[in-house]
């Protein structure tokens, strides 16, 4: 048997942002189960096609915007796509799950659910991703001044929802969608 000294860097980059891309995927598809078969459908066209990975080119929004082009593809043959897109509650909710607590925002997640799929995935890749306008622009197949938008149409949308709630709850939920690092004027 021989020994072959290879590295693959699109696989091991591919690996080192498996739970990223799931999250992803899982928003994308409305749910774990359904995030799963994207994801894995996503990465089996990525190691076929990694030729077509340019280098020097940001593994991140290479690889989400590959999963964004499966699922829209995905989409195509539905006669109307976005209503694949809608997720319910208890789906959405329970991908903040995480095995060492049981607190789960209601506030905050009704509210993701009831936005538009895309102002949800601008949301995800801006706050959830750290990463710059342009890049989730180029990952959403948008110009940056439309992700910018969103995230105005967003916040908009959230300061309406809030204006019934007495100051310090509405803090409090506004801080759960920020969290440290990712303030608004980022």
């Amino acid at each position: 048997m021989q020994t072959q000294d290879y590295h693959d860097p699109v696989r091991s980059g591919l690996v080192a942002m498996l739970p990223r891309l799931q999250r992803f995927a899982d928003v994308l598809a409305g749910g774990r189960d359904a995030g799963h078969g994207l994801l894995r459908r996503s990465l089996r066209y990525m190691l076929a096609e990694q030729h077509r990975y340019q280098r020097g080119t940001s593994m991140d929004v290479w690889a989400f915007s590959e999963i964004y082009r499966q699922w829209r593809h995905d989409l195509s043959g539905e006669s109307d796509p976005m209503t694949l897109a809608k997720i319910d509650d208890v789906a959405f909710g329970a991908l903040f799950d995480d095995a060492e607590s049981v607190y789960r925002d209601s506030p905050v997640i009704a509210f993701l659910v009831a936005l538009p799929p895309q102002q949800r995935l601008t949301l995800l890749l801006v706050y959830g991703e750290g990463l710059e306008h342009e890049d989730a622009g180029r990952i959403l197949d948008v110009a940056p001044e439309m992700i910018a938008a969103r995230l105005i149409r967003m916040s908009t949308s959230l300061a309406n929802r809030l204006s019934n709630r007495p100051p310090a709850k509405a803090a409090a939920i506004v801080e759960t969608l920020y969290p440290e690092g990712h303030r608004a004027s980022s």
